[in-house]
């Protein structure tokens, strides 16, 4: 139920687009919190200064809600005046009326917190799951039976004289083996590919 909760209300933040009423909820959310030059609604600005470098809210018009949070200046706090109307079953565990206009209780606040972790750090997110599916592909690549960790430039003879002697048969085996780094592991991976190309003009031969 939580994760369905927490992915509900991502796709929310990520359809919504802000509209000039409800960036002024924002601002009066901000207000409220006594924080001081996050928002300006009502800065006057030319057609030029739409852009990057606008106001957070002059910008923001027309942009979804996720967009909106990736600032670094805007929290999912300033988000929940809006977000109590368009998911209020989100917020019925949480009383709407303390106040500053929302008191929310612990579990809300987390639930909230992580969907904002998610939106934010995105990018990072992926880059980290692109590592990780790399590192899973390389842990099922075989280690040749010609491997030759002697030659390994960059592992120290204790784990030249460990990987010789264990002769591991993948990469994931390898890296499995007590006291061998993930540092040494990768020289590994790198090094099949370097001893492949050099046997290759000696086979042909």
């Amino acid at each position: 139920s939580k994760q369905q909760r927490l992915e509900s209300m991502r796709e929310l933040l990520e359809k919504t687009k802000l509209t000039s009423a409800m960036l002024e909820k924002i601002e009066t959310c901000v207000h409220q919190n006594g924080e001081r030059d996050v928002l300006d609604l009502h800065a006057e600005v030319s057609n030029a200064q739409v852009g990057p470098d606008a106001p957070v809210c002059v910008a923001a018009v027309g942009q979804t809600c996720a967009q909106l949070l990736k600032r670094p200046e805007i929290s999912i706090e300033h988000l929940v005046p809006i977000l109590g109307d368009l998911a209020p079953q989100f917020f019925h565990r949480t009383p709407l009326n303390g106040p500053k206009g929302v008191a929310l209780t612990a579990e809300v606040r987390n639930e909230l917190k992580s969907v904002e972790t998610e939106i934010k750090y995105a990018g990072y997110l992926q880059q980290q799951q692109r590592a990780i599916d790399r590192l899973k592909k390389a842990e099922q690549r075989s280690i040749p039976d010609w491997f030759d960790y002697g030659s390994v430039s960059g592992l120290s003879r204790e784990m030249k004289e460990k990987l010789t002697r264990v002769r591991p048969r993948t990469i994931g085996h390898a890296s499995r083996i007590p006291g061998v780094t993930p540092a040494a592991v990768s020289l590994v991976n790198v090094y099949i590919e370097i001893q492949a190309r050099r046997r290759e003009p000696a086979a042909a031969i």
